[in-house]
């Protein structure tokens, strides 16, 4: 979870949240100039050890209370999951620390005592709980892990650390300094001074490794006051009665740092600073080897010693210390491997990776040099075939709904496993559901376990397997479908790289198909759907050009409507239009197949005949052409006649595509000056042919 910071306040997700102002800066502010002042006054010594000891019996609960209160406020402001944890467990540790402060004022005042440090038994147990309750707040903090086993590890740091610190408290504090006291009063000790080690440890570690949700500067405030407590847990023992004053100087050091601790969260819970730190962080610490070496080093000074009482506790925590390192080492051959196998993980996966971005990129240039939508369509297949092969049993069908069977939903192309098993399959429409097809043409993404469970029947061929229905369509043009199978679900990210491969392969039919329509525009008649002035020019100059090589003869028909313009002047331009459209439509039906009908514009076509060998067959078209247009049509209930008069030439050698389309201009005006509904071929003579 990532901080954010927004204005004054830091809240999970990044909400800001007032803190009132500098409303609570004031209390710690006032803890610092109480500490000040009284660290001043202990480093002099002033006033006497009554006068010292009151005061510091008075003041020590009050200061403990402020990062108390600092911690529970920022408990209560904080929505993330371990800086509350942190913060509640601090809280608690700075309570007990209050409270105990609390019993040796009133132990004091009660006895009469100025003992220090406080004889009553409560307050050694007291500073002990407010140790472990930190050093658990420390062991909750969340830090930047990258595997399981770093917890484990650092717990394994914290004893090897926690076992020398007590085999140097032993053998230089405990054993020749307090035997006298009895046992109670050393093993707090030990334990005591041993934590603190500890807690200065995890809190290294904590800053090193990179916390998480908790302030790193508050962690540092905390390692320097667990400094100060093991340096007034020592001057306690060793000081004389008389320097004593000194140690509560330290004391009140400690206090500040507290303070200062519980107030570097509240401002990175507040949002005055980002309590997340960018710190690269380290797999493994120096500090436990660097314990372990000391230990050794004390080991081979006891033993230079002799064996005695105060040196077999330094043989048996050595012997321990051992068998950590050993445990400690298991763990980091475990946590290595464990790396190693995510790591061979990731890079397997960014090796798939860049070799579906190169699939991805290939496509992309494949698709900018084609023009063909079968072309784009195979090229989808395979390419989705190629991004779904490390997934078992793959297979990519692209299925669409052609010209030529538009009852039945063809598979255009398939790639993969079993594809022969489904190429040219063809499905009825009607088996396809139309809530199906509804959320496919509004671009939704479909997966299913098998196809019948969308409710696709007759697809036995498919066979039962995982699917996902990919819809290629861009705005309002559907193109067809490209489906995607194979024995499992499909990875996450071979999903994300089909949804790429499916914007990839829908703008490059959307291109096609608009480079087509405005193809079919440039080069044919809105009105009529036939070929205009630019295609009928390119059709003539490459027959003409056929024609020379084969040495064979091409023939143009040119015709002219008659009684054309009264239909427009008497009923209008929508009857005009309906009527070219009529006599587009008989054209057709009149040359064949390989002949071109174009319309030169008003009321004059053109027929491009090719191959021929003689006039006679540009006669046979003509005559057709003449019967077709004589019979009547009905528009708007009205009865119309539009004969028409044409004007034939064959083309001869030398001639280009005007000198053609002259001669038949020529021929047709002669035909018209016949009559209607007559014909003309054009010949050097100019002779007249047989009239319709």
């Amino acid at each position: 979870m990532q901080f954010r910071t927004a204005g004054r306040g830091l809240t999970a997700g990044g909400a800001a949240r007032p803190h009132g102002g500098g409303r609570w800066t004031w209390i710690p502010r006032a803890g610092y100039a109480v500490a000040a002042l009284w660290f001043v006054l202990h480093l002099t010594g002033v006033g006497g050890w009554g006068f010292q000891l009151t005061g510091y019996r008075l003041y020590a609960p009050v200061l403990a209370a402020i990062p108390a209160w600092l911690c529970w406020r920022a408990a209560r402001r904080t929505h993330l999951t371990g800086a509350r944890r942190y913060a509640v467990l601090t809280a608690l540790a700075w309570t007990v620390t209050a409270a105990t402060g609390g019993w040796a004022l009133a132990w004091m005042l009660v006895t009469g005592s100025l003992a220090y440090p406080s004889p009553s038994p409560a307050v050694p147990l007291g500073d002990l709980t407010a140790m472990l309750l930190v050093l658990a707040g420390l062991l909750t903090v969340p830090i930047r892990t990258r595997w399981s086993a770093s917890s484990a590890r650092l717990a394994m740091d914290v004893a090897i650390v926690q076992v020398a610190g007590m085999l140097f408290a032993w053998y230089f504090l405990i054993h020749p300094r307090m035997l006298g006291h009895g046992g109670f009063v050393p093993a707090l000790v030990l334990i005591k001074t041993c934590g603190l080690l500890v807690v200065l440890f995890a809190i290294a570690r904590l800053v090193l490794g990179g916390p998480v949700e908790v302030s790193r500067r508050s962690l540092l405030w905390s390692g320097l006051a667990a400094c100060c407590s093991v340096v007034v847990s020592i001057c306690q023992r060793l000081l004389g009665e008389g320097s004593q004053h000194w140690t509560l100087a330290v004391w009140a050091l400690f206090t500040a740092l507290i303070i200062a601790a519980g107030a570097a969260q509240m401002r990175a819970v507040a949002g005055a600073e980002v309590a997340e730190q960018a710190v690269a962080q380290r797999p493994s610490s120096l500090v436990p080897y660097l314990a372990i070496a000391a230990a050794c080093a004390l080991l081979i000074g006891a033993l230079l010693g002799g064996l005695s009482a105060r040196s077999w506790p330094v043989v048996g925590g050595s012997i321990l210390l051992t068998g950590l390192v050993v445990v400690r080492q298991v763990i980091g051959l475990r946590d290595n491997n464990r790396l190693l196998v995510r790591v061979d993980a990731s890079v397997r996966a960014l090796r798939q990776a860049v070799a579906r971005e190169q699939i991805l990129n290939d496509l992309g240039t494949s698709l900018l040099t084609t023009n063909d939508p079968a072309q784009v369509q195979r090229l989808a297949a395979a390419a989705a075939a190629a991004l779904v092969a490390p997934c078992p049993g793959a297979r990519t069908v692209v299925v669409s709904v052609t010209p030529e069977d538009p009852d039945n939903w063809t598979v255009l192309h398939a790639a993969g496993n079993g594809a022969e098993t489904v190429a040219g399959f063809r499905l009825p429409g009607e088996a396809v559901p139309a809530p199906l097809l509804t959320r496919l043409s509004n671009g939704e993404v479909i997966s299913g376990t098998t196809l019948a469970t969308l409710g696709v029947t007759g697809l036995d061929a498919v066979g039962e397997r995982p699917i996902m229905l990919l819809p290629l369509l861009n705005g309002a043009r559907f193109f067809g479908i490209l489906l995607v199978g194979a024995e499992r679900e499909l990875p996450a990210d071979v999903v994300k790289a089909l949804q790429t491969l499916r914007t990839q392969v829908s703008l490059a039919l959307d291109s096609v198909a608009l480079t087509a329509e405005l193809t079919r525009r440039a080069m044919h008649d809105m009105l009529t759907g036939l070929g205009n002035r630019a295609l009928l020019w390119d059709r003539l100059t490459a027959s003409l050009a056929r024609a020379r090589r084969a040495d064979r003869r091409i023939g143009v028909l040119l015709l002219d409507l008659n009684g054309f313009k009264p239909v427009n002047d008497t009923y209008g331009h929508d009857t005009g239009d309906e009527v070219l459209r009529i006599v587009a439509d008989r054209l057709r039906t009149c040359v064949r197949t390989e002949d071109t009908v174009a319309r030169l514009g008003g009321d004059e076509f053109v027929i491009l005949a090719e191959d021929l060998t003689e006039v006679a067959g540009a006669l046979v078209i003509a005559d057709r052409v003449v019967r077709a247009l004589n019979e009547p049509m009905v528009v708007d209930g009205h009865a119309l006649r539009t004969p028409a008069s044409i004007g034939i030439a064959l083309s001869r050698p030398g001639q280009g595509a005007d000198d053609v389309l002259r001669d038949a201009d020529a021929a047709m005006y002669v035909a018209k000056r016949g009559g209607t509904g007559r014909y003309h071929v054009h010949v050097d003579s100019d002779a007249e042919t047989t009239t319709a």
